[in-house]
């Protein structure tokens, strides 16, 4: 059979053996559940942005001019007259689609401009009316497209309309002005004839090609024809606000969701328990959930309320059961046990969760002593009403014994009535537990950090040690001063005290670097400031620890 120590120290090897395997895990790349946690956490910064951009488009596009389109068509005649009245093409294109594409070019030609322009007798100069236009060919048809677009629905009618007849009229003046060519060549030699010559064969020919000629001027249409007139729109086409809106609400997600990676990245708190692990390389021991204000606020009534275990706050007793718990893995065969508690800087909780801590050690039976070694801004008396007349600092200078600078905190003023939660493990504990003793800082001294680095520290460590199952000494911050390194190597671990959402992956790293130059055995982690709804499902397993039964 396994003797207790044996099974513990496989226990606290086991546990040492998951956090590295955890960690190396975290090294292999970003889960989805860090990419949910990222919208989750910036989903303001989405919506803001949406809203910005779906007003933006509204607004930019109530304050654009209304544009209105009309459009005229024209018809390529394939019904050849010339050929069926005189067996003869004159104006026939072989490849129809070219003659389309032709004509198409010709309608936005300068000429066909100031037809335009002398037609409406528009004051827009002829390029600008020209640019009004859009002349494109029907699909697989003979139909060519004239469209206009202005911001007078009228206007843009008349421009339509008035570009395709004079486009109409400017190809029966050119092509009338061919046959009048030809006509005046065939008139010209006539008019050298003699009489016998006009009365021969050639003669003859040239008087039917003179007739043919005038006939064909006077029948030409150019080879298109106005089947569709423009009419003025009663709607115009820009802008479109409800689509725009579309378009931004979109686009205003995608922006939201690239802005919120972008300040998840540019931001360096730390925001849940596995990035604590990875930042700090140890493992959580404990996730105390966040109740709101900030650690070691000024207000007495908010100092009191971060001490001890309410009705309400089981889910706070919970997380220091787990402290404890992971704590006695660490105890191995020994008799007592030193802890150092610090953080990196001020307001991560170490003062609370060294105070906690030693409530919830005594509410088991455990002896406990509490030493406030934070010399600089002490914060004991404060949250448990204690006299700081004397304390460490007396200690160490030999004004004062040891255990004449001790005071007694009762657990019970801290821990309500068992019965109020109804839980039988508690009920357990209460038959159990004893009295805090604890150590102010005492009158703040001059000289702190050589205070804490002087044998007499060392001795009263021992001291306490001899007198209790667990000494929580509360330390200051190890990135400010040097004063908690000096208590370091003289504990048996040094817990850190962190904040979700406060703490930063440099102020972890660094502190990471300070660990391993001071030679500190760090136990682990404390998470203070956790979402409380992250452990919401713990009141359905233990409804039985929140509820009067």
């Amino acid at each position: 059979m396994k003797t207790p120590m044996k099974a513990t120290g496989e226990v606290s090897g086991l546990l040492e053996m998951k956090t590295t395997a955890n960690l190396s895990d975290n090294e292999t790349g970003i889960a989805p559940a860090d990419f949910l946690r990222t919208l989750r956490e910036r989903f303001v910064v989405i919506l803001v942005t949406v809203i910005l951009a779906v007003g933006a488009a509204v607004v930019f596009s109530l304050w654009q001019t209304p544009m209105y389109r009309a459009s005229a068509e024209v018809l390529r005649q394939t019904a050849a007259l010339d050929q069926t009245l005189f067996g003869t093409s004159v104006f026939r294109f072989q490849d129809a689609q070219r003659e389309l594409q032709t004509g198409s070019n010709l309608v936005k030609i300068n000429s066909v401009g100031r037809m335009v322009k002398d037609d409406l007798r528009s004051e827009r100069d002829v390029e600008e009316l020209l640019k009004m236009v859009e002349v494109t060919p029907v699909g697989a048809t003979d139909v060519i497209r004239i469209t206009a677009v202005s911001s007078d629905s009228a206007e843009a009618a008349d421009v339509a309309n008035s570009f395709a007849v004079q486009f109409i009229k400017s190809r029966q003046e050119a092509n009338r002005s061919i046959l009048a060519a030809a006509d005046k060549q065939v008139l010209a030699e006539l008019e050298q004839m003699s009489p016998e010559e006009r009365a021969s064969e050639r003669g003859a020919t040239l008087t039917q090609k003179h007739e043919e000629l005038g006939i064909l001027q006077s029948m030409q249409t150019g080879g298109f024809e106005l089947v569709q007139g423009a009419e003025a729109p009663l709607e115009s086409f820009s802008p479109k606000p409800v689509r725009n809106a579309g378009f931004a609400f979109v686009g205003g997600v995608l922006l939201g969701v690239l802005l919120a990676f972008l300040l998840n990245y540019l931001d360096r708190r730390i925001k849940d328990e596995h990035n604590l692990e990875q930042e700090f390389g140890l493992p959580v021991l404990a996730s105390v959930p966040r109740e709101g204000g900030r650690w070691g606020s000024d207000s007495p009534r908010r100092s009191k309320s971060l001490i001890g275990f309410s009705k309400s706050q089981w889910l706070r007793l919970e997380a220091f059961r787990s402290l404890r718990s992971n704590l006695r893995f660490y105890q191995i065969g020994s008799k007592s046990q030193t802890l150092l508690f610090t953080s990196a800087l001020p307001q991560e909780g170490k003062t609370v969760t060294a105070i906690n801590l030693g409530l919830t050690l005594a509410l088991s039976g455990a002896r406990v002593i509490l030493l406030e070694a934070d010399l600089r801004r002490p914060s004991f008396h404060r949250y448990l009403n204690l006299d700081k007349s004397v304390g460490m600092s007396t200690v160490l200078v030999g004004a004062s014994t040891f255990q004449e600078s001790l005071q007694v905190v009762r657990v019970a003023d801290y821990v309500p009535d068992p019965e109020l939660n109804g839980a039988a493990a508690d009920l357990r504990e209460t038959d159990l537990k004893k009295d805090l003793l604890c150590m102010t800082s005492g009158p703040l001294p001059p000289n702190p950090a050589e205070l804490l680095g002087s044998p007499r520290m060392q001795e009263l460590i021992s001291t306490a040690a001899a007198h209790a199952e667990y000494v929580l000494i509360d330390g200051p911050p190890l990135l400010l001063v040097s004063d908690a390194l000096n208590i370091a190597g003289q504990v048996d671990g040094i817990i850190i005290t962190t904040r979700l959402k406060s703490t930063t992956i440099d102020e972890a790293r660094d502190v990471r670097a300070v660990l391993e130059r001071s030679g500190g055995r760090a136990l682990g982690l404390v998470a203070n400031g956790v979402s409380s709804k992250r452990k919401s499902y713990y009141r359905g397993q233990y409804k039985d620890y929140g509820a009067s039964t």
